[in-house]
């Protein structure tokens, strides 16, 4: 049966390219939740709705939660699972929200604790992954993000002034400051036992994502055929999402996938070391990182 556009490119990267002012942005946004929820409401009538009914995609901004929204939109996936994947609302403070999200939906980009997601309403069978990051490269990433590659809305162009007004090694203090809340929301995931939850670490699925893949696909029901897994590899491979994303980016832009790749230990001097061990004290060690 051939596809059309729609299924092709998928509804949230078509809502989300429409328009680019924020506003307008989240008003297309927030109708495409009032589809999703009557959706839900028609499948559960139904009796139709899959036996895995959420799956939720949570992590540390700069720690892959890109790439793990690449992974459970990609159509294959969708396929199998039946899942809605709903847009992230520019303006919406995750931490908040109690409401459960609507039945039959990926939910990605939940920036959140394990307190706060267990507050959230959660009405239906599920799933949760949540990814880790070593919190020192965060560090680095945000730096480079904030400075370079995050597209501009909000509050970005002023958080990139102040980067480009300060040296690169007060920029990686300040980026600590402005992200450390999101830090220690990533600390809470450490040693959650429940057995909706699974967890990665982003540098394993980077060393070895034909083992990581199918483990966390089978962790929200979904298993793929050879040729299947395949596919979903190579085109949620870092050089297959930076290329679409400079795609949709104008000439010159830096892509989201940083094509100059540094870690802490190109950066980091004994005050940055020093400053994440205050804000998030031992979770390099809990997380089985190397001290240096």
């Amino acid at each position: 049966m051939a596809t059309t556009a729609v299924e092709r490119t998928g509804i949230r990267d078509l809502l989300s390219a429409s328009v680019n002012w924020p506003p307008a942005r989240n008003t297309i946004k927030r109708a495409a939740y009032a589809a999703a929820y009557g959706r839900g409401r028609a499948l559960t009538a139904r009796g139709k709705l899959p036996a895995i009914a959420n799956v939720y995609a949570a992590s540390c901004p700069k720690s892959g939660s890109q790439w793990i929204k690449a992974l459970l939109d990609h159509p294959v996936v969708r396929a199998h699972t039946g899942l809605f994947t709903l847009p992230q609302l520019d303006d919406f403070n995750t931490t908040q929200r109690t409401r459960a999200y609507p039945a039959a939906t990926f939910i990605p980009g939940l920036y959140v604790s394990y307190q706060a997601y267990q507050r959230l309403a959660k009405p239906y069978p599920h799933r949760l992954v949540y990814i880790f990051r070593d919190p020192r490269d965060i560090v680095v990433s945000g730096y480079f993000s904030g400075l370079e590659s995050h597209r501009e809305y909000g509050s970005v162009a002023e958080h990139r002034a102040k980067l480009n007004a300060m040296s690169t090694s007060e920029g990686m203090l300040y980026a600590l400051e402005y992200g450390q809340e999101h830090v220690r929301n990533m600390a809470t995931w450490v040693d959650v036992d429940d057995p909706n939850v699974a967890t990665w670490r982003l540098e394993d699925i980077s060393a070895d994502p034909a083992t990581a893949v199918p483990a966390i696909l089978k962790h929200c029901g979904v298993e793929l055929s050879d040729t299947e897994l395949a596919t979903v590899l190579a085109e949620t491979s870092r050089e297959a999402l930076q290329r679409k994303d400079l795609a949709h980016r104008k000439p010159g832009e830096e892509s989201h996938y940083r094509k100059r790749r540094v870690g802490f230990r190109d950066m980091f001097e004994p005050e940055h070391y020093e400053a994440v061990e205050r804000v998030v004290p031992g979770l390099v060690e809990k997380l089985g990182y190397p001290a240096a």
